[in-house]
This record gives C-alpha cells, sequence and structure tokens, in this order.
C-alpha cells in the first residue's frame, strides 16, 4: 500500500516529451543568454568570449557523435543522457567561483563534454516517441521554446535586479526535474552487432547529406547572433531587460511556428519548408547586420525564430524517418556537429576579432 502510494506517477509521451523540452530549455535559459555579458562585465575580451564560446562547438563536433554512435551500439541512451545532465549541473554550481579567464575557461571545457551528448539523444528519443504514437513532434518541441522564452524574460528582469549570481544555481537546481522525466523517456531500440547496419550507410542517404550541409550553413550563419547578441544589444543601449527580450521573444515565437508545423509540412514538403526557412533567416540577419537601436535588433531576433523554428523541426523530423532506428541518436548528432560544432567552430573566434576590431 505505501510503495503504490509513493509511486512515480505515469505521464502521456505527449507530456513526457513536453515537459522533458519545457525544462530542458528553462534551464538554458537561466544562464545561456547572459553568459557572456557576465564575463564581460568580469573583463573577458571580445576575443577570449570567442576563445570561450569556441569550446562547447568543438565538443559537440568532436566527441557528440562519437558518445551518441556508442550510446546507440550499446542501447546506453538513457544512462548516457542523465550522466551528462548530472554533471553539467556540478559544473553550473562551480561558475560562481572563478573570476580570471583561465579558470573559467576550464570550467566551459567540462561543461562542454558533458553537455555535448544530451541535445541529440533527447532529440532522437522524442522524435522517435512522437513517430511512434502519431505525436506532432513540433507540438512538444514547441514547449522547450516557450520554457526558453519566458526563463529568458523573466531571467532578464531577475539578473538586472539581484546580479547575476544567483543565475547559475538556479540553473542547475532545474536539472532535477529534467532528469526526473528522463525517467519517463524510452530508451530507443537496441539492434545486436550481428543485425545492426554499418553507420557509414547514413553518408549513403543523399537526403540526410544535404541536411547535414544546410544545418552547417545555418550554424555559421546564427552562431554569432547568439554569442554576441547580447553583448551587441547592450553596446547599442540596451540594458539586462532588453537582452532577455532579444532571447524570449525569439524563442516565444517559436512556439507557434512549431505547434503547426507538422501541418505544415504535410501540406508542402520538408525541402520546401526548409528553403522557406533560409530565406527567412537571411532576412534576419541583414536586420541584424543594419540593427541602429536595441529594438531594431528585437525584431530581427523575433524573424530569426520564425525561420529558426520552422529549420529546427523540419530537420529533427527528416532526419529521424530517414535514419535506421539503430542510428537515430548518431544521426541527430551528427546534424548537431555540424550546426552547433562545425560551423561555430570556424566563426567564433573570428567573430570575436571582429568585435573587439570593428
Amino acid at each position: 500500500m505505501l510503495a503504490r502510494r509513493w509511486q512515480i506517477p505515469a505521464f502521456s509521451p505527449a507530456v513526457t516529451g513536453s515537459a522533458y523540452y519545457w525544462f530542458y530549455w528553462a534551464l538554458v535559459a537561466f544562464y545561456a543568454p547572459f553568459f557572456n555579458v557576465y564575463l564581460t562585465e568580469l573583463g573577458l575580451s571580445g576575443l577570449q568570449l570567442g576563445m570561450i564560446a569556441a569550446i562547447a562547438p568543438l565538443m559537440v563536433l568532436t566527441l557528440s557523435p562519437i558518445l551518441s554512435a556508442q550510446a546507440d551500439r550499446l542501447g546506453k541512451r538513457l544512462q548516457l543522457l542523465r550522466l551528462g545532465l548530472f554533471g553539467w549541473a556540478i559544473i553550473l554550481l562551480l561558475y560562481r567561483f572563478p573570476t580570471g579567464f583561465w579558470g573559467i575557461l576550464l570550467l566551459v571545457v567540462f561543461e562542454s563534454i558533458l553537455r555535448s551528448p544530451t541535445a541529440s539523444i533527447g532529440d532522437s528519443l522524442i522524435a522517435r516517441m512522437a513517430s511512434r504514437y502519431n505525436l506532432g513532434y513540433g507540438r512538444m518541441r514547441m514547449w522547450g521554446s516557450l520554457g526558453f522564452a519566458i526563463v529568458s524574460i523573466a531571467g532578464g528582469m531577475l539578473w538586472q535586479r539581484f546580479g547575476y549570481q544567483p543565475m547559475f544555481l538556479i540553473a542547475a537546481v532545474t536539472i532535477i526535474p529534467v532528469l526526473f522525466f528522463t525517467t519517463r523517456l524510452e530508451p530507443g531500440p537496441y539492434v545486436s552487432a550481428q543485425e545492426r547496419r554499418p553507420v557509414r550507410e547514413l553518408g549513403y542517404d543523399l537526403g540526410l547529406v544535404t541536411i547535414f550541409a544546410g544545418g552547417f550553413l545555418a550554424g555559421m550563419a546564427l552562431y554569432s547572433t547568439f554569442v554576441f547578441g547580447g553583448v551587441y544589444l547592450e553596446q547599442l543601449g540596451g540594458n539586462q531587460t532588453q537582452i532577455g527580450l532579444l532571447f524570449g521573444l525569439s524563442a516565444l515565437i517559436e512556439v507557434p511556428v512549431m505547434q503547426h508545423s507538422d501541418t505544415i509540412v504535410r501540406r508542402f514538403s520538408g525541402a520546401k519548408v526548409l528553403l522557406f526557412a533560409y530565406g527567412i533567416l537571411c532576412l534576419s540577419l541583414i536586420i541584424h547586420g543594419i540593427a541602429w537601436s536595441p529594438v531594431i535588433l528585437i525584431v530581427a531576433g523575433i524573424i530569426k525564430g520564425v525561420g529558426y523554428g520552422l529549420f529546427f523541426v523540419v530537420s529533427v523530423s527528416l532526419i529521424n524517418s530517414r535514419a535506421p532506428d539503430e542510428w537515430t541518436s548518431t544521426a541527430q548528432a551528427i546534424f548537431g556537429a555540424c550546426l552547433m560544432g562545425l560551423a561555430p567552430l570556424l566563426t567564433t573566434v573570428l567573430s570575436g576579432y571582429i568585435f573587439d576590431r570593428w
């Protein structure tokens, strides 16, 4: 009787996927949009910001595909996901202490190692769950954007009033519900070595290769707007609340876009929707380049959110539908390596140099 009373409640797949995304992106929103502004207040230069920003893409590029492939081979996707989340929380708790470049750099290295496989594994498990139960993936993923939007806006107001020190503790605590909802995720299929197709078959699918290439080009275009967006807005005369609005409203507009993305894809086609998303992202970046006030930069961020919402959901869904079941985490990790690994790695340090010089 007592065991039944304290039994973990059951959640539907739709609730599980939505809640996981909500808390995962809420924890990111508590500190990531403000991290580089925090570092500039500690006295770090633009070049040092670029060097720090290059660490996470390097780990996504080199470690995420390897770790995700190993998780696919062994059928240990959930175990690796939980380990990464737990280690990530510990690093967040330590961020309060170092104030110099080398101490922060060391923590960023460890955070990036632990965090690198979490996004690709989580995306693959939830996208597979959506396919299995005939659910709209975009409708679950939109809760991550909504969580990011609300927390970014609220965080900007909070940190303007109380300073940046509490944000790392709050972000670390937010990992607890993320870990809880991993207990409700399905681990995905395990295929023995004798039955498993070779991973190189992913490279034979021209559609997958095209999506990976699109992710690489989009990453080159977008990553610097995330790393330097808050600093750029501050130099245009903005404040912490407007920094929160820059990231929050961009994520908020993703919500209706992701909610209706499955309907849009059914009406048109994945390829046409991706091309349309690329066009919207291009328009956003042009406005970024000519922005003369914080308000114009926020408008550019909103337009970017429309394009990114379509681009990301359609890409993840197409990858999961084309990749073999035993390699879905690996395929998502390769996409992530292109989008958030190789592309940012080629642009962050250069962007830091440009920021310092011009």
